[in-house]
Formats: C-alpha cells, structure tokens, sequence
C-alpha cells in the first residue's frame, strides 16, 4: 500500500470563523486542544501568542486518519482519503476567534481520474478547508462543543459588498446646470435656511429668546447696565470697545463681504482666492439668513434702548424696535465666518471672542440692554452654525463606517470619498 507523504499546512482562510466571549485567550487555547483530542489524535500545537502586532494565533493540529477499506476490497483501487483536523485560536480583547477546518489528502491516478491498481503514480491532491469531502460538521462540532463551558458564541456578520462600501457617489446638485455657480449659490443658501429652520436650532433659539425675555423683563438688563456703565465704560477697556463699533454697521461691512466674495470668484481655484472667497461667500451667507429674524424680532419683542421711554428693556410687542442689536449681529458676522473654517482651536477661541467685542461696544456707548446685545450676537452665531452645517454636507466627502473582520480581531472599516 503505498504511503502519502505529509504536507506543509496551508495557511488558507478558514471556511468560517466566530468569536467566543467571555474569557481569556489562553482559557479558549486550553478547551480547543482538549475538544480537539476527544476525538481527534493532536500531534502538534503552537500556542497563541497576544504580545505580538499582530498577535500570533494558536493553532492545534491533529494527525492523519483514513478510513478503514472494507473486506475484499481492492485497497490500492479503494484507497479512501485521508484527513486530519486543523484548529486556531485567534487572541482578541474579552475572548477570542476561532476556526476550525479539515485537509484532506487523496491518491490519484496517472490520468488524473479515479485509482485503479494499473494506473498508479503516487501523486498527492490536497484539499483545504471547506472542502465537499470534509466530514460534515467538524468544525461547527467543534464550536458547539466549546459553548459547552459556558462562553458565548457570537458570528461574524457577513456584510454585501453594498454596506461596506456605501452608496455610490454622487456629483453635487448643481453638477448638471448651465449656471453651475449660480446654481452654487441658491441650493447652498436653501440648505442655509433649512438648517438655520430645522428643529435643533429652533429648539435652540427659543431657549436663548427665551433667557432674552428673562434678562429683558426683570432687573437683571437695568442693574447689568447701570455696573457696566460705572465700571467698565470709563477705563481703557470701555474705550477699547467702543471704538469697536465700526465693525456692526452693514454699510460697511456688507461691501467688504461682496468684495470678498467677487475675489473668489476672480481668483478661483488658487489657495489665496478661495480662503478669500469662502469667508465672503459665508459671510453673506450668514447675513442672508439671520437679518429677516432680526428685523423681525427688533419689532416683536418692541423693547427700546437705554434712556428711551420708561419702558426700558422690557417687552411691549410691537411698541419699538430696539429689541436686538443689529450692530451686534453684523459685528460678529465676519469673525463667527472665519472662525467656522480654521482648524486650530486656539484660533477658533479667539475668534470667538472678537466677535463679542461689537455686542459689548453698544452697552459701552449705552445704546443697547445687555439682552439686546445677546440676542444679536445669538442669531449670528446661529447663522454661522447653518451655514457651517452646509458646507459640510456639499464638503464633496462621504464617510462610511461598518464593522468587519481585520487580521485576527474583529473592527472597523472606514472609507471616505471626495
């Protein structure tokens, strides 16, 4: 009877694989080899080793077996298969993988068809794991029978190649227009209103006019007020802000931002002119959305400033039109833009504080309530926040995170598009 001659272990994928929870790596590594020499012979056995990058897998091989040729049965013309059982135990963090296959090795004649007795040259086929004539159910056995010592057993998900990768990417809405930067431009400010309209950011809103409504109709406006005035307007700092004023009034500073976003347009595609012309364009942007609910607010909280009327800060509807600092919102526009696209967080702080600096110019000058002032302040940065949430979506980028198996542990695949 001729002898086959051992071969060199593959290492091939497994045909399946699932991850045992609920303990460690060695106490799976020690119940794989006891569950594989319950039935079958172990003759080898690497241990797993977590320390290394990527950690090493264990693995527990098992000797040959055939089986026995029946009574009057040509055993060079009858010679079965053999096969042996290949296990590994793959270490991850609370558990580990495991995997377990059969090879089977076969003798085949000089044609490459069935064995007969005259047409025998020795030669060896292997098959790896998963192959039709493995026993059915070995590896799933072996997996069933470690859930005996109570560890749980989870699958790996098998995910279509539609989840991993996400939706197929798409061109922007203005791709296909005959104006393509007109087009630009109106869904770009259509998705500002819709984010400055959405349900967050109105929740939002009503919160800070709600703590508006609070400052303005109790003593808290006229006793911030009357301090400021003592304390702050007379020192350098009071001069500081006032002459800070200049940087609210629209007459000015809408020009600068047309301009701005004129030289972006002049200058597209180089570094310098699109910085120049994306803090215009939000800038603009910006105004574009919070100046209606400025105007509309001044009216409907119809408070007045300072000196004007016994009134004060406190809210008649429709009665002025004082009850938001204009010159706050525009103040704070040019900063809250840049601010939105820097990446320091340094940079970002301090640009959020420059854009108080207007708000703070007009309770200086006594022009405005501290609540006036706010609230101006609030409906820019709510604009800013809008407008930021659009360029994000129309950024050109689309992420996509699912998990996946990686090397011996499960994680995280992600792709990005742009």
């Amino acid at each position: 009877m001729l002898a086959c001659q051992p071969l060199a272990v593959a290492d091939a994928d497994p045909a399946g694989s699932a991850f045992l929870a609920g303990g460690d790596a060695r106490t799976v590594w020690l119940q794989t080899i006891d569950t594989v020499a319950s039935d079958w012979p172990v003759v080898d056995t690497l241990p797993p080793d977590p320390d290394q990058n990527p950690p090493r897998p264990g693995v527990v091989r098992s000797a040959w077996m055939e089986a026995a040729v029946p009574d009057g049965i040509n055993v060079l013309a009858a010679r079965p298969p053999r096969r042996r059982v290949i296990a590994r135990v793959r270490p991850a963090a609370d558990g580990a993988w495991i995997d377990a296959f059969v090879e089977t090795e076969t003798i085949v004649g000089r044609g490459g068809g069935p064995l007969s007795a005259a047409l025998i040259d020795g030669r060896v086929d292997w098959a790896g794991g998963g192959n039709a004539a493995a026993p059915a159910g070995i590896a799933a056995d072996l997996v069933t029978r470690l859930v005996s010592h109570e560890l749980e057993v989870a699958p790996l998900p098998q995910l279509p190649d539609a989840a991993v990768l996400g939706p197929p990417p798409t061109g922007p809405p203005w791709a296909a227009s005959h104006y393509p930067r007109l087009s630009r431009a109106w869904h770009k400010l259509l998705s500002d209103e819709q984010n400055f309209y959405a349900c967050d950011s109105l929740v939002c809103l009503t919160a800070a006019f709600g703590a508006g409504a609070l400052m303005a109709n109790t003593g808290f406006d006229t006793t911030v007020q009357t301090a400021w005035q003592e304390s702050v307007a007379p020192t350098d700092l009071g001069t500081f802000f006032s002459g800070c004023k200049g940087i609210g009034e629209g007459r000015y500073a809408l020009p600068v931002f047309g301009a701005a976003a004129a030289a972006g347009l002049l200058f597209e595609g180089r570094p310098s002119g699109d910085l120049v012309g994306e803090w215009g364009s939000r800038s603009l942007r910006i105004f574009a959305v919070g100046a209606p609910p400025v105007y509309a607010m001044q009216w409907v909280t119809g408070a007045s400033r300072p000196g004007e009327g016994s009134a004060g800060s406190q809210w008649h509807f429709f009665n002025d039109n004082n009850g938001v600092s204009g010159h706050a919102f525009v103040g704070a526009i040019p900063f809250l833009a840049a601010a939105d696209m820097v990446e320091s967080p340094w940079a970002k702080g301090g640009l959020y504080v420059c854009s108080t600096f207007v708000a703070f110019s007009r309770i200086t000058d006594n022009a405005h309530y501290p609540s006036q002032a706010f609230l101006g302040w609030y409906l820019a940065w709510a604009s800013a926040m809008a407008v930021d949430r659009t360029e994000w979506r129309y950024a050109g980028m689309d992420i996509s995170v699912v998990p996946m198996p990686i090397a011996d542990m499960g994680g995280m695949a992600i792709e990005a598009r742009w």
